[in-house]
């Protein structure tokens, strides 16, 4: 007697499966899975609370003594320090390196001086750097950063410091020409504050924002054609005889730190 062929494994799959989605889309195992999901759902929960109470609770083995906390806390200040200095020194470095780029592509004799102290307010505006008489400065002498950014002039000495009145100083007068131009425009006048005006521009010059104004050849220890700084604006009317323009500083000027004094021996480029 012969038996009967076994029913082949994927066959019988096959149909659990098809019998599976006709009781689904009948909703005959609708009842089956509420069941399901209702007894295993207080369990779901207090798993996942024990769960994340076990790795939310501070471990008493590794709370921390007040004087662990402080010698944290004093590291931490003096890595902000160490910090710090970095970005100053890093700052310094690429100041440097500009000054001496400019330098060395324009031939001037000039002397690297640091900032001591300044002296920004409304009235003046006035750095202290640490070159003086034994340096061979003089008054009147030519402050620069970065490359070649005019910033002020040599204002007085003493044998080892000196004073800087910057382009902003109330009393700071330095005739100016535009970028790319020789002729004398007009005057950049510091008005305190770190702003600066450009006065005395004849109506009939073709001056507008965003032109650069350099130094201008009328003096004898501050060399033509450093960046003074950018129009940010021109005031007047066409009919009056003379216009002025706002004068924003390419620098920030009370960030600097190192400046470079152009001494009388320069070498015109």
């Amino acid at each position: 007697m012969t038996s009967m062929p076994r029913p082949s494994r994927w066959f019988l799959i096959i149909g659990f499966f098809c019998l599976s989605l006709f009781l689904v889309l009948a909703g005959l195992l609708r009842p089956v899975g509420d069941l399901a999901r209702h007894v295993t759902l207080p369990v779901v929960r207090f798993v996942s609370k024990n769960t994340a109470a076990i790795f939310l609770k501070p471990s008493s083995t590794t709370s921390l003594r007040p004087e662990e906390i402080q010698a944290l806390e004093s590291r931490l200040t003096h890595l902000a320090v160490d910090y710090a200095r970095l970005k100053a020194l890093e700052e310094e470095n690429k100041t440097l390196r500009l000054q001496t780029k400019f330098l060395t592509s324009s031939g001037y004799d000039s002397v690297g001086a640091r900032i001591i102290s300044r002296d920004l307010t409304n009235e003046r505006a006035l750095l202290l750097i640490d070159r003086g008489l034994q340096d061979h400065l003089e008054v009147g002498q030519a402050v620069i950063t970065d490359e070649g950014i005019f910033i002020g002039k040599i204002y007085s000495l003493k044998e080892q410091v000196a004073s800087v009145e910057l382009l902003t100083d109330p009393h700071s007068r330095v005739a100016a020409a535009l970028a790319g131009e020789q002729r004398l425009i007009g005057v950049v006048e510091g008005r305190g504050n770190g702003a600066a005006r450009l006065t005395f521009i004849p109506s009939s010059e073709k001056i507008q924002a965003d032109q650069i104004v350099v130094t201008a050849n009328t003096q004898d220890k501050v060399p033509q054609n450093l960046p003074l700084g950018i129009v940010n604006a021109v005031l007047g009317e066409s009919t009056d005889p003379f216009l002025s323009a706002a004068i924003e500083p390419l620098v920030h000027l009370n960030q600097i730190s190192l400046v470079s004094v152009l001494r009388p021996s320069v070498l015109k480029p």
